[in-house]
């Protein structure tokens, strides 16, 4: 076997150390950019601001509600077209400067939609708010560049972007979201289907969340997709007998199913199986778990295994006679993991590809292996 064809991972659980981690306690927020005129600006600048420029970041910061209201009244006491303000429009600009002076803290997560939010970009705070002087502001859009309008926002928020994502590839829970038209709102309650879409694996509190893409456009067969989602579900059971883990699907044809399972000593070898399964014949991992050696080899269209006891003797696992529980968990799950390639291949369903990079990322560094 070429050796591009062999990864050896020391220890599974780096293949969850691998996975993007996700705050569980973080607070998501959608900030808009002017109905998306300024998505790309903000994209591309790592940040995201607010207008209201009536009122400085710390006049919002320092004063209650009612001496903003004040303000406002005094130096913005007509719109634009020459009408009286009304007081609850006022109270609705309070809302969105508070919010963003006050509650959006590092380490936050904010959404940014595009025009008619057609696509979204999810980005995490990297500091707290702040605000430009005029010079400065007048300095950052001098320059311009075709195809990115540059806000005149004061007001700002430094952003490390992480992920973008088309709405079309997105849960329709969304699109309650997508209708809320004020400029800062909270939206933690959509934070599981933001998370879904940006990453098909990562890990959050004591959870793993892996998200197996389905990509058959046509109608699905029904005892092809329940075997796939029985077998997904039982071989973690088969290594983590006292687990309880937890699907959720979105399958209209293509569409996902999502497992999540819990941070846990066999988690990372689960996910290690599951992308052997599905790579090409000929395609090995050498891992270490329970204390021993293992080679797990692609052969046809299962995974065969193998215990290695040193450098110069091998065995199969199954001629074994060791009494070791681990061992007898490891073939069980080999065992019902095999039986999914079928129906997964009726589905035309994959592992996600965040978990193939981590187990990539896992394996140990060698100069002469291009990790394939």
């Amino acid at each position: 076997m070429s050796k591009n064809n062999v990864l050896q991972i020391s220890d599974v659980n780096d293949v969850l150390t691998a996975l993007p981690k996700v705050d569980a306690d973080a607070t998501f927020w959608m900030i808009r950019a002017n109905k998306g005129e300024y998505y790309t600006d903000f994209v591309t600048g790592q940040y995201v601001g607010i207008g209201y420029e009536e009122i400085t970041l710390q006049e919002s910061q320092e004063n209650s509600n009612d001496n903003l209201s004040e303000l406002f009244h005094d130096r913005k006491p007509k719109d634009n077209e020459g009408r009286p303000i009304p007081d609850g429009t006022y109270t609705s600009w309070i809302g969105q400067l508070k919010r963003f002076g006050n509650e959006i803290h590092a380490g936050d997560y904010v959404l940014v939609p595009s025009i008619a939010s057609e696509r979204f970009s999810l980005g995490v705070v990297l500091g707290e708010p702040y605000e430009i002087t005029q010079d400065k502001l007048n300095s950052i859009n001098s320059e311009l560049i075709p195809g990115r309008k540059k806000s005149p926002y004061k007001k700002r928020i430094k952003i490390q972007f992480l992920r973008s994502f088309n709405r079309s590839e997105a849960d329709p829970a969304l699109y309650k979201m997508i209708y809320t038209q004020t400029t800062v709102s909270k939206i933690n309650k959509y934070a599981p289907y933001i998370l879904r879409a940006v990453f098909d694996a990562y890990v959050s509190g004591n959870k793993v969340y892996l998200t197996f893409p389905i990509t058959q456009k046509e109608d699905i067969r029904a005892r092809p997709y329940t075997a796939f989602t029985y077998y997904l579900t039982e071989s973690y059971v088969a290594l983590n007998q006292d687990s309880d883990p937890i699907i959720k699907n979105n399958v209209q044809s293509a569409g996902i199913v999502q497992l999540i399972i819990d941070v846990a000593p066999y988690a990372g070898l689960f996910g290690t199986i599951w992308v052997l399964l599905k790579a090409k014949t000929g395609f090995q991992i050498d891992v270490n778990v329970f204390k021993g050696k293992f080679k797990l080899t692609k052969e046809d269209n299962e995974i065969v295994a193998e215990r290695i006891e040193n450098s110069k003797s091998k065995r199969a696992i199954a001629e074994q006679k060791a009494e070791d529980e681990h061992l007898k968990r490891l073939l069980k799950m080999l065992e019902i993991a095999n039986k999914a390639n079928i129906p997964m291949d009726s589905i035309k369903a994959d592992v996600p590809s965040e978990l193939k990079e981590a187990v990539k990322k896992a394996a140990k560094p060698d100069d002469d292996n291009d990790q394939e």
